[in-house]
């Protein structure tokens, strides 16, 4: 949306023969631009399939992708202090100077690793004519400060699923609704983040907004201009409490190991009560996908299975190896497909065993 207010996209820069372009129809255009965000985005799968191959292997050894990758979109290109900087990304001494940071969870020394992967990472996208999302939104800011949002003015703005925005996304809200005292509702779970590249916690969006959209424009009436504080909604009313059980479980280690990576917060309540989850493994080397299904591949069914099933795997690979398994037996969707749905019965398969981070 606000792309489109500003002018030329910014992705009419990736057209290839754009002086042959112009005489094209509107529709031809518009395809070429879609094929153009589509195709010319690194994301975290084109990072990690194009990208980290190609650095120096001394410096990935000691770090892994993804740590690399998000500390690239959420803290050098799309961080609290990004927005200081005149060439839309922190230095290499800004940079290496959060380690000193008490909720820093890498070191001065693997900074330092980190930012030389980034520059090595940023010379070889240019040359391939490609795009972050990092690039998008900081384009966005500073033409914004250039020029004026010429788009529709709201008046009030509710953001639910924030922990999907890195914070310079989240900046970008203060240029489209002046009511920064009581306009602005976030509402997430940082436990619950699947866009790949985001580092949240709602206490950075916290400081971000009383840094970017209050100080320069807090009000004189009392009671105004002040950040409210975080309010936790704790009863689940869809999941029953041997699910909810699980999850925190989980929860509870991710808060031991990475303290400063996520929000501490009280354990979630349900008053529906439940089973907890079952753990199922083939008594065999077969697949226990294979076990379950048997050969039935694309014919015959599987009684039990139907619209309210479905078999979540971690990405399309697996997805595309299990839909091999099933057929059309099964409802098959990666984490970031089954966002937002909702189930009877759900069979996670392989997930552990098909991180990246086994090793």
């Amino acid at each position: 949306m606000l792309d489109g207010t500003l002018g030329n996209s910014f992705f009419e820069r990736f057209l290839e023969a754009r002086e042959d372009s112009r005489g094209n129809s509107i529709s031809s255009r518009s395809i070429a631009m879609q094929s153009v965000i589509r195709l010319r985005e690194v994301t975290f799968d084109r990072f990690c399939s194009f990208y980290w191959p190609h650095f120096n292997s001394n410096l990935t050894k000691k770090l892994d992708g993804s740590r690399v990758f998000t500390e690239i979109i959420s803290h050098i290109k799309g961080g609290l202090q990004t927005g200081e900087c005149i060439d839309r990304k922190l230095s290499y001494e800004g940079y290496c100077l959060l380690a000193e940071s008490r909720t820093s969870t890498l070191n001065k020394e693997k900074r330092e690793i980190v930012y030389t992967l980034f520059e090595a990472y940023e010379k070889m996208k240019s040359e391939r004519g490609e795009y972050d999302l990092g690039d998008l939104v900081n384009d966005i800011h500073h033409r914004l400060k250039e020029g004026k949002y010429k788009g529709d003015q709201m008046d009030f703005v509710y953001i639910d699923e924030v922990q999907d925005l890195s914070m310079r996304q989240i900046s970008l809200f203060k240029y489209i609704c002046q009511n920064v005292d009581e306009g602005f509702t976030f509402a997430g779970d940082t436990a619950q983040t699947i866009a790949r590249g985001v580092d949240f916690r709602f206490q950075d969006i916290r400081f971000l907004f009383y840094k970017e959209f209050l100080s320069a424009r807090t009000s004189v009436k009392l009671g105004k201009g002040l950040v409210s504080e975080i309010k936790q909604l704790k009863q689940n009313f869809r999941t029953h409490a041997g699910v909810l059980d699980l999850a925190q479980s989980v929860i509870d280690i991710l808060y031991c190991y990475f303290i400063h990576s996520i929000d501490k917060l009280e354990p979630e309540i349900s008053l529906i009560s439940g089973e907890a989850p079952i753990l199922l493994e083939s008594g065999s080397d077969e697949s226990a996908i294979v076990t379950i299904f048997g050969d039935t591949g694309t014919s015959g069914n599987i009684a039990g299975f139907g619209a309210n099933q479905v078999i979540l795997v971690r990405d399309d690979y697996s997805k595309n190896e299990i839909c091999e398994y099933v057929g059309k037996n099964a409802l098959v969707l990666t984490i970031v497909e089954c966002k937002g749905l909702e189930f009877q019965d759900v069979l996670l398969y392989n997930f552990f065993g098909t991180s990246p981070l086994k090793d």
